[in-house]
C-alpha cells in the first residue's frame, strides 16, 4: 500500500515535519469524538498516521492515553516522530501497511481503540478488508474502531462536493474512491466488528463506529 494522498502536503519550516492543511481543520472534531471511546490508560492504534499532525494534538490533549502512531512510508514516519518526539505518551511509530498478510503480528498485545482517518479513499479497495481484519485481531471484545473520512451512503455521495472529490480520485487512481458505508460495514462484520453508528462530521466527512464482537 502506498501512503494516502494528502492534498496540499508541505514541508514544515523545521526538521523532518509534514504539514496537511486538512489535519488543521479537522483535529478538533476527531478529539471530540475520541473523548467518547478513550478511557484513561486507553491504547490507542492509529493506522496510517500521516504526517503525524493529528496524533501530536490528541496526545497532548490527552496526556493519560498511550499512542502508536503508524505509516507504511518512511518519510511519514519521519514526520510523525518529529511532531511527536518530545511527548512521553507516543510511542515509536511503526511500519504497518494493511495490505500485508498478518500485518498485526508486527504489533503487540491488546488495544483499546484502532483509528484510522482519511484512508480508505484514497487507497486500493482492498485497504477495507485489511484494516478490518487487523483491528478483528487487535481489538477484544467491546473495543472501538473508528474511521474517518468522506463515504458514499446507499451509492449516493450527499454532496456535489464529494462527488467532484470522488471523480478526482478516480482520475488520479481507478482503484480510488469513496467507499459505501454498508459495503465497509460488510466488511467489518466479517471480521467481528459490528456497525455501531456513524457520526455526522464537518465538511461532508463522518466517521464510522465499529465494536467488536
Amino acid at each position: 500500500m502506498t501512503s494516502p494522498f494528502y492534498p496540499g502536503l508541505a514541508a514544515a519550516d523545521r526538521d523532518d515535519r509534514l504539514h496537511a492543511p486538512a489535519a488543521d481543520r479537522n483535529c478538533g472534531p476527531i478529539l471530540d469524538v475520541l473523548t467518547r471511546y478513550c478511557g484513561s490508560g486507553t491504547r490507542v492504534l492509529e493506522v496510517a498516521s500521516g504526517p503525524g499532525q493529528h496524533v501530536a494534538r490528541f496526545a497532548a490533549s490527552l496526556p493519560d492515553i498511550h499512542w502508536q502512531p503508524s505509516d507504511p512510508d518512511e518519510r511519514m514516519r519521519a514526520s510523525e516522530s518529529a511532531w511527536t518526539g518530545s511527548l512521553p505518551n507516543v510511542a515509536s511509530p511503526v511500519a504497518l501497511d494493511v495490505l500485508d498478510e498478518a500485518w498485526w503480528d508486527r504489533l503487540d498485545g491488546e488495544f483499546g481503540l484502532v483509528l484510522n482517518i482519511n484512508m480508505l479513499h484514497c487507497t486500493q479497495r482492498t485497504t477495507v478488508e485489511g484494516l478490518a481484519a487487523g483491528a478483528g485481531r487487535l481489538l477484544p471484545p467491546g473495543a472501538h474502531l473508528l474511521v474517518y473520512g468522506p463515504f458514499t451512503f446507499n451509492g449516493e455521495f450527499g454532496a456535489r462536493s464529494n462527488r467532484s472529490f470522488d471523480a478526482m480520485l478516480r482520475q488520479r487512481d481507478p482503484g480510488w474512491g469513496l467507499r459505501d458505508v454498508n459495503d465497509v460495514a460488510a466488511t467489518a462484520h466479517v471480521h467481528g466488528l459490528e456497525f455501531e453508528r456513524v457520526i455526522a462530521m464537518p465538511s461532508n466527512n463522518h466517521m464510522l463506529v465499529f465494536s467488536r464482537r
